[in-house]
């Protein structure tokens, strides 16, 4: 007999805002430094490949620790964990605002992929212990609408320094914030409590059937890589808007309002398909996300249209739909594994990771000198592939005879 976590920290508001303010708080430095790469151009070399060199060692650290971050979780307890987590992320902020150059933008945005790899296990155990149905399910969508908060506060602050405004005060200023998210995080147990891992079938106390792990690790490896894809387009999405929109001749104020549009919609899509997978749960929930992830690749179409008018819409769908699938997917994981949720969800996040890592790489290399059309050409691509991965994980699902 194994030991797993149990889902049972004791969740209240100051629980769940503590969590939205630490995903806020690991996920923003990377969508700053893509959104203000071009005033950052003007005091020290830094263009798109140093955007796509710092957001890949920040994704790259991200993936490589993720697996052993559900672990460390699972020991230290998901209060801590978010507690290190916010500290290192208000740390490597205040070593991209002392960056002299490029090399030390990229060593500190890499340093964060450390406490960001522990947020995801974290967040997940604490809001596993809300009970089941459309509260929990809110409350993932709720939670996952921090990381395109962290692009609207991305896309507000290169409104108001688009012109003349200094980047490293935007920077400090973010940093500030961040050191302040401890205030939110409340004081739990220093370890989450350890059960015995139930054998499928079973039935826990006062004779309930406990949920078995369905589809086997073939529907984990599916997750992973649907997840891996999807991230891949995602990822890019918020670090090279911005060049793609001074590529189409839109200005660094209207980019900025359509990176904070662009970040509510997503918001709002996010807290919608968590809300309404409450009624749908499990197998049929993966059936939104694979729609979802479908849906982006278009929009990531008319971002290579290089107009206008494409640039716009195509913000707007894939912000919405093709990055607007997180919650809802996680939630799904949580329900495919209740009994080891921290560790699976370390799995899926590296999963996440590693797109972070190839996605702004593969962007950068293929766009090379201005090339954004056939670049977001790829990235629907990976999308699309995603959203193929995601209905063959929801088959072997449903062909495990579990659906919920």
């Amino acid at each position: 007999m194994t030991s797993t976590i149990e889902p049972s920290t004791t969740t209240g508001v100051r629980a769940v805002v503590g969590v939205l303010g630490t995903l806020v708080a690991v996920s923003v430095p990377p969508f700053l430094v893509g959104t203000l790469a071009i005033q950052m151009g003007r005091t020290m070399a830094f263009g798109a490949g140093d955007v796509a060199t710092a957001v890949a060692g920040y994704y790259a650290v991200s993936a490589l620790l993720s697996p052993f971050s559900g672990r460390f979780v699972a020991w230290c307890g998901p209060q801590v964990a978010l507690r290190l987590a916010a500290l290192g992320s208000a740390v490597g902020l205040v070593g991209v605002a002392l960056a002299g150059d490029a090399a030390g933008v990229v060593v500190a945005l890499t340093f964060i992929g450390v406490p960001n790899s522990l947020v995801q296990p974290a967040s997940n155990q604490i809001l596993s212990g809300i009970g089941p149905g459309r509260a929990r399910a809110i409350a993932f969508g709720a939670v996952q609408s921090a990381i395109p908060a962290a692009t609207l506060i991305a896309g507000a602050l290169l409104a108001v320094v688009g012109g003349t405004g200094s980047w490293r005060a935007a920077v400090w200023a973010v940093a500030a914030l961040v050191a302040a998210v401890q205030l939110a995080i409340p004081f739990g147990r220093a370890a989450a409590h350890r059960v015995s891992r139930v054998p499928v079938g079973a039935l826990a106390d006062g004779g309930v059937p406990v949920s078995p792990a369905v589809g086997g690790r073939p529907l984990v490896a599916a997750l992973v890589g649907g997840a891996f894809l999807g991230s891949i387009a995602a990822t890019t999405l918020p670090s090279f808007l911005a060049v793609t929109g001074q590529h189409a001749g839109v200005s660094p104020q209207m980019v900025g309002a359509v990176q904070i549009a662009g970040s509510l919609t997503c918001i709002v899509a996010r807290v919608i398909a968590s809300w309404s997978g409450g009624r749908h749960e499990g197998a049929e929930s993966l059936r939104a996300v694979g729609t979802m992830l479908a849906g982006g690749a278009l929009g990531y179409v008319l971002l290579g249209t290089g107009s206008g008018w494409g640039f716009l819409v195509g913000a707007l769908a894939a912000y919405g739909l093709g990055w607007g699938w997180n919650g809802l997917f996680n939630l799904s994981v949580t329900q495919a594994r209740p009994h080891s949720i921290a560790a699976v969800t370390g799995l899926t996040q590296g999963g996440v990771f590693l797109g972070g890592v190839c996605g702004p790489l593969l962007f950068a290399a293929v766009a090379g000198p201005g090339r954004y059309g056939p670049a977001w050409y790829v990235i629907a691509i990976a999308a699309a592939a995603s959203a193929a991965l995601i209905a063959h994980a929801r088959q072997r699902w449903v062909r495990s005879g579990v659906v919920t």
